[in-house]
């Protein structure tokens, strides 16, 4: 006789409502798009689980890196806005989780005898130290921890005048900016996908740029020539920030002659810096890496150590495929092992 759904349900998670401390069946750590589905593969297959990102909000790649930008490939859309997509699936997804643990940084997993799992975390803005003890885990990291590309002299020369939020990064939403100021840095896509989403709400978008020509599609360098004709946008070629001083943005041309620009913010859209390294320490317990990426089987999506799974960009398998299709693919199969595993315990 087959486990109903509420046996797999109780067996699969058990949350104990203790503050610092939850013991689940499942323990997703990832909530891009292949920790979200993983999520919803999970509620829909009767286990409890727990979604654990670093970030305070869900979404990865799609929502940290290029949130104004139109993907493709997703099955039923032509085109959709990275931001529109990952708020349909986290609303679809994040109903499954028991808890949401957004925020909260894994700092290290261990393994215990019975080849469970401790996930110690550390809340971001508390510091406030928790813990998760899951029976199986799947690890959906994505790319690793992304922290944006900003120069180091400017930081360092960020005048203590300026607010807080003065120096930000591309992934802002574009509706902060309405009816301000801004001055922009960069010169590949995510920058003029930046200006040409943010020009018609600020007041003024100023865009400079290292070097003397951007590296972006046609269509978008004729999208940016019709705002600068229309006065909505202003082009710095071959400028570089040099400076911040009382919400003054200080460039410098390639012959070193300074221009001084008023901003409310200023935006770099270098892209961010990644790294995957060891995962949470699990590396030094027996999971098998290859080049910051995690070896699992295509067959059941297992990782060398019992009962953790790893899904998304930070596999590595035969003909692996980076894409949000593979990652639904993945999260499915790796969800039904774990599904299958208890039922077979139980029956």
């Amino acid at each position: 006789m087959s486990p109903t759904k509420e046996t797999l349900k109780s067996v699969g998670a058990m949350v104990r409502g203790v503050e610092n401390e939850v013991e689940i069946g499942v323990a997703v750590i990832g909530a891009g798009v292949a920790g979200l589905y993983a999520t919803y593969c999970c509620g829909i297959s009767g286990l409890e689980c727990v979604l654990i990102d670093a970030l305070v909000f869900t979404g990865g790649q799609c929502t940290a890196l290029y949130p104004e930008k139109k993907i493709y490939g997703v099955p039923g859309f032509n085109d959709v806005l990275a931001k529109g997509f990952v708020e349909s699936l986290s609303g679809q997804c994040t109903t499954f989780a028991k808890k949401l643990l957004l925020g909260k940084k894994v700092e290290s997993i261990s393994v215990t005898e019975d080849d469970s799992f401790v996930i110690r975390l550390c809340d971001v803005s508390s510091k406030q130290q928790s813990h998760v003890n899951a029976k199986h885990i799947i690890v959906a990291t994505g790319i690793g921890d992304m922290i944006p590309s900003i120069p180091r002299a400017v930081l360092e020369n960020n005048s203590n005048d300026n607010p807080p939020d003065f120096i930000q990064h591309c992934c802002i939403r574009v509706d902060f900016y309405k009816g301000k100021n801004i001055v922009v840095s960069g010169g590949g896509d995510s920058a003029i996908d930046f200006v040409i989403n943010v020009a018609p709400l600020a007041k003024s978008v100023t865009l400079l740029h290292r070097r003397d020509k951007f590296t972006c599609e046609e269509s978008k360098l004729k999208d940016l020539d019709n705002l600068h004709k229309n006065g909505k946008l202003q082009l710095l070629l071959e400028h570089s920030v040099s400076g911040i001083e009382k919400g003054n943005v200080i460039t410098v041309d390639k012959n070193s002659k300074k221009i001084v620009l008023c901003a409310d913010h200023l935006v770099f859209c270098h892209g961010f810096l990644t790294s995957c390294g060891s995962v949470f320490g699990l590396q030094e317990q027996g999971l098998k890496m290859e080049g910051g990426l995690v070896e699992v089987d295509i067959n059941t999506m297992k990782t060398s150590l019992k009962n953790c799974y790893a899904i998304g960009d930070v596999v590595l398998y035969p003909n692996k495929k980076r894409n949000i299709v593979s990652c639904f693919f993945e999260a499915d199969r790796a969800v039904r092992m774990i599904k299958n595993e208890i039922a077979s315990r139980l029956s």
